[in-house]
C-alpha cells in the first residue's frame, strides 16, 4: 500500500527534518567545545606556549596526548604543535604533511 504526501505534510517534513538538523549540528558543537579555539584565545598568558593548565578541560584529549605533540619536549605546546595536534585530532591535516590518524 503506497500513501502519498500532501503538499502541506511534504512541507511539514521537510521542516521536520530541518529542524532535527539544526538540533544535532548544535549537540556536536556542544561536544566539541573549545575544539576550534585558536591558539592566541588559549594561550592565556600571553608567552608563545601553550602549558597543560591553559588547555580547557573540555579539550580533554588533547590534555591527556600533549606529550605526543609536544615535538620538542620542552613540556609546552607552541603554535607550529597546537596546530598540527588540531589537525591530528580532528581527522584533517592542515600542516601539509601526511595524516598518520586516520
Amino acid at each position: 500500500m503506497q500513501t502519498r504526501l500532501s503538499t502541506s505534510q511534504g512541507f511539514a517534513l521537510a521542516f521536520a527534518l530541518f529542524g532535527l538538523a539544526g538540533v544535532a549540528t548544535a549537540q556536536q558543537d556542544k561536544t566539541e567545545g573549545n575544539a576550534g579555539a585558536s591558539f592566541e584565545s588559549l594561550d592565556t598568558n600571553q608567552d608563545g606556549r601553550l602549558t597543560r593548565s591553559e588547555i580547557p578541560s573540555d579539550m580533554s584529549l588533547l590534555r591527556t596526548r600533549l606529550a605526543t605533540y609536544d615535538t620538542n619536549h620542552d613540556g609546552t605546546l607552541d603554535s607550529r604543535e597546537y596546530a598540527a595536534a588540531q589537525a591530528s585530532l580532528h581527522g584533517s591535516d592542515r600542516t601539509g604533511g601526511d595524516d598518520e590518524d586516520s
